[in-house]
């Protein structure tokens, strides 16, 4: 899935495609200096170095570190992006970049999108970013983009010290109710395709617990999705050109809310093309939310579309 474009890359999710890529990256010289000497050193053993480090992530987190490419040849440059690494607090910016194309801005546009995505997207408030005490060039590229200077640290997810950097968002987190309704709208506007804009299904995991389940009534039929049944179909459809200018408004959110729980009541309606003929919609849908230490969760969708 594509995440984001800048003015000369594209963010998007690794593939299996891309283990020759990643071998060659993670075997460079300035890979094993600045970041880690991975000991992979076969095509098989990039291939599940992705699916644990990057692939598995995707579906876990919501988020993690994607391909970077080039949009004007589509050459393969390096990663970036945001991961929950264990032994920090928070998710964790970074990119690595081929030695053969440093030099050129490409690594500061690449983490200033990123930071930008899990900020307007995400609706993240807080990450971190680590380095090396040595790698200077990269705390300039993190401060660059507006990221603090901590200093060098001891953390439980590396050994040895490391340099630290911090960003925090400016913004007032809102109270419980502002922020259950902005995750009504995330979740809406993940969907939203219009214009030629990118959907965000990609961030989805980042917004329902892992174990979410998503039941859908239409008419007499009954479907009870995983979070991965329920986003591939309508990644598929995106991508294929088969939905297009699709989007959801809420037309009446009711919220109930006492301590750690939410039930969110949502009517809404929808319009796009489907296979190039438009259409409009409109249903409701109840939210079940758990407040977990990294904000408000789906726990459960249920929801029934009808006929405009």
């Amino acid at each position: 899935m594509q995440i984001l474009e800048t003015e000369r890359l594209r963010l998007r999710w690794f593939d299996d495609s891309d283990v020759p890529f990643i071998l060659g990256l993670i075997n460079e010289p300035s890979w094993k200096a600045n970041i880690a000497d991975p000991g992979v050193s076969t095509p098989e053993q990039a291939r599940q170095w992705m699916r644990d480090r990057l692939l598995n992530r995707y579906w876990s987190q919501g988020h993690g570190f994607w391909c970077v490419e080039r949009k004007e040849d589509g050459e393969r440059l390096g990663l970036a992006g945001l991961i929950h690494r264990e032994g920090l607090p928070e998710p964790d910016l970074g990119y690595g970049l081929a030695e053969r194309h440093w030099g050129r801005g490409y690594a500061r546009e690449a983490a200033a999108a990123s930071l930008r995505y899990a900020h307007e997207v995400l609706g993240l408030r807080h990450l971190l970013a680590t380095t090396a005490p040595h790698n200077d060039s990269s705390g300039r590229v993190l401060m660059a983009i507006g990221f603090q200077d901590l200093g060098l640290q001891q953390t439980e997810a590396h050994e040895g010290l490391s340099h630290i950097y911090e960003w925090r968002s400016p913004e007032p987190a809102g109270d419980d109710a502002q922020q259950l309704r902005t995750l009504v709208q995330r979740f809406l506007g993940a969907f939203d395709n219009r214009a030629g804009r990118l959907h965000q299904l990609a961030a989805l995991p980042h917004w329902l617990l892992p174990e979410a389940r998503i039941v859908v009534r239409q008419g007499e039929a009954l479907s009870s999705l995983s979070l991965r049944e329920f986003i591939e179909p309508r990644a598929e459809a995106f991508a294929s050109g088969a939905l297009q200018d699709f989007h959801e408004w809420i037309e009446d959110l009711q919220i109930e809310h006492e301590g750690g729980l939410a039930q969110l009541r949502l009517h809404y309606a929808k319009a796009g093309r489907r296979d190039g003929l438009a259409f409009e919609g409109r249903g409701h849908k109840l939210l079940q939310c758990v407040k977990t230490a990294r904000g408000w969760k789906i726990a459960a969708i249920a929801w029934e579309d009808r006929a405009a």
